[in-house]
């Protein structure tokens, strides 16, 4: 979940914490925020101040606005929260305690406390139990009801858009998944046909290697007597392995191998080395009825032998590949 996911829930938590009168629990999801808050918070300070204010801690909610108007300076919600704070530090503002069911009540005697809801300020505090709300201007029922209807709007489209992000994080792991069950599933297969390629072509007088995306095939002697000139046990084993690969949905590379001559090239392939794969691929096509086109014919550098005796050199290797 990105940080700016994790922030708007535990916003929105906090903001049901404060309406439902938890006082404690909204400052310490707000106290989680702020290393991480990020792009908002503007709105994890304009929180705080709201529940500082209805906690009747009017200089930490003072604090808290006026680092909102540092972000910007135009907030209407901040500035009208300040100059309340200062009118009722100012003795200017009579104020009433706050008795709501189901939230909590924060008066007590000489503290005076500032209640938003919304972008209205509703000052309270100790008063005549005659006091009337319309002896508040922010707090006359029509306001009050819009403010509360504007903020109810503002949360909706919040969750919203915390639902939408949320939903786009869903849909980005079920891809994730999707593409790694996909991965695993095709690395399967290989790994089968692999496995039967290589149970396929093993036999006596080859050594069949299974690598990561092919099997490797060496013949344990080697197959020619000079150039490309291949003996009679060569050609028997080459059309046996031709035999033993008919019908099987593979790319064949034959690698010519060829002793260096003294005095002449040590590195690079050869003319003999290419001669020597054709010669092969003839052999291997004619034992097993496979098609000329299933094979394809390189020369392996001079110092890339597989053996270390210079007559078993005299020989080919196999690369066998799955199609598709």
């Amino acid at each position: 979940m990105s940080d700016a996911l994790r922030t708007r829930l535990a916003l929105d938590r906090a903001r049901t914490a404060a309406r439902t009168g938890d006082l404690d629990a909204a400052l310490a999801l707000l106290d989680s925020l702020d290393s991480t808050a990020g792009e908002d918070v503007g709105a994890v300070l304009d929180l705080r101040a709201r529940v500082h204010a209805q906690r009747g801690e009017l200089d930490a909610a003072d604090r808290c606005w006026a680092a909102v108007q540092e972000l910007a300076p135009d907030d209407p919600a901040a500035a009208e929260g300040r100059r309340t704070i200062a009118r009722i530090t100012a003795g200017r503002r009579r104020t009433r305690p706050l008795v709501h069911p189901g939230r909590l009540a924060v008066a007590a005697a000489g503290v005076t406390a500032v209640v938003l809801t919304g972008g209205a300020v509703v000052a309270l505090g100790s008063s005549g139990a005659g006091s009337s709300a319309s002896s508040v201007r922010a707090d006359a029922p029509g306001g009050r009801a819009a403010a509360l209807e504007a903020e109810r709007a503002a949360l909706g489209r919040e969750r919203a858009a915390v639902a939408a992000e949320r939903a786009a994080v869903e849909r980005e792991r079920a891809e994730v998944a999707a593409a790694e069950e996909r991965r695993t599933a095709a690395a399967a297969r290989l790994d089968a046909r692999l496995a039967a390629i290589t149970g396929r072509v093993s036999m006596p007088g080859l050594t069949v290697r299974r690598r990561s995306r092919d099997v490797q095939v060496r013949f344990d002697t080697g197959l020619f007597r000079q150039s490309a000139d291949v003996s009679p046990r060569g050609r028997a084993l080459l059309r046996a392995l031709g035999r033993r690969m008919a019908g099987m949905d593979v790319r064949i590379t034959v690698v010519g191998h060829a002793v260096p001559v003294p005095g002449g090239r040590t590195r690079g392939g050869s003319v003999v080395a290419l001669g020597r794969a054709l010669v092969a691929a003839r052999h291997l096509a004619e034992g097993g009825g496979l098609p000329r086109t299933s094979f394809t014919l390189v020369s392996a550098d001079q110092s890339d032998n597989p053996h270390r005796q210079a007559t078993r050199n005299r020989t080919v290797t196999l690369r066998i590949t799955p199609q598709g």
